[in-house]
């Protein structure tokens, strides 16, 4: 139990301090991949 607890202690930490210090970065990243998801969507129903 104490290492799930480390462990999303480690995990929160770090998104908050991506956050903190990237967060355009991450805006930028996140529209790339729901553009790409998009894209593959379109390319699936083309068939292609």
């Amino acid at each position: 139990m104490g290492y799930k607890l480390l462990g999303f202690a480690v995990w929160r930490g770090g998104w908050w301090f991506l956050r903190r210090r990237y967060a355009m970065h991450l805006k930028v990243a996140a529209g790339a991949v729901v553009i790409a998801g998009v894209a593959a969507l379109a390319a699936k129903g083309r068939g292609e």
